[in-house]
């Protein structure tokens, strides 16, 4: 199986692409460069890459996104641009796309006009909104489902078991687990708790469980790799967007952890 997902496609579990999933910000440090990195993940093959939609707010990242997203606005970084954008690029130069964005993006837009777009752009895979709730997002999941978007849903080390049951059952694309409570940035320290919960969440779904925040260096992607499906690496790779060779060199050595953890 390859690591290529066309839109509202599902991963399964024994893939063997490296599993790794790169975030990168739209437009840092300008579009052009970000579409290089973007073909040079989809030669990589990786699973997917979550890419980052610039936002003014955004609460869940740390100082180096939001320095990033800063550098990212002050190009054509909108959503509906970064949709044309897409559109403009030869679907082989592309991974599996995940949007990755606050809420109030896709309302200013309309949802329903955003999966419209999405889907005749044929570019995308799903959606990554950290601050739509489970509860929220109710009323939004038929619409993602009814345009083939993947609405991927979120789990923390606070959500109670039977909360994280109905998550994972209503997820699509994969399932994300918050390794640590916070911003993006912070280093994650691996605990037994965090391998018990994985362990978990892996019996309840059949989708792929993937652990970010925090992953700061390969090793610690290898470690999660040896008990999680995926790992998903942020801050650590967007601290080198602007030098693309230092970008090139760092998700190098991240293919090749990921490789080794599930080796």
């Amino acid at each position: 199986m390859t690591g290529r997902m066309g839109s509202g496609s599902i991963w399964r579990r024994g893939f063997s692409p490296p599993p790794l999933i790169p975030y990168l910000v739209a437009g840092d440090p300008d579009l052009e460069t970000t579409a290089d990195y973007l073909k040079m993940a989809a030669k990589k093959g990786v699973f997917a890459v979550e890419l980052g939609i610039p936002f003014s707010d955004p609460t869940a990242d740390g100082p180096v996104i939001q320095a990033a997203s800063q550098r990212a606005l002050r190009h054509e970084t909108a959503l509906e641009s970064i949709l044309g954008w897409l559109s403009g690029i030869s679907p082989e130069n592309l991974p599996s796309l995940y949007l990755m964005t606050y809420f109030n993006l896709f309302h200013h837009m309309g949802v329903e006009r955003f999966c419209r777009e999405a889907q005749r752009s044929g570019r995308i895979a799903g959606v990554v909104i950290p601050d739509l709730s489970f509860e929220d997002g109710a009323i939004y999941r038929p619409v993602f489902r009814a345009y083939g978007i993947n609405l991927v849903g979120f789990v923390s080390p606070t959500t109670s078991p039977a909360r994280a049951r109905k998550i994972v059952r209503e997820s699509r694309g994969f399932v994300y687990y918050v390794g640590l409570m916070g911003t993006t940035g912070s280093a994650l320290t691996l605990t037994d708790e965090t391998r018990r919960i994985v362990r978990d969440l892996r019996q309840w779904t059949s989708l792929p469980v993937c652990v970010g925040f925090g992953i700061s260096s390969g090793a610690i992607a290898s470690e999660i790799l040896e008990f999680a499906d995926g790992v998903i690496v942020g801050s650590r790779l967007v601290q080198d967007e602007r030098d693309p060779d230092r970008w090139k060199k760092t998700f190098e050595e991240f293919v090749s952890s990921a490789g080794k953890g599930k080796g």
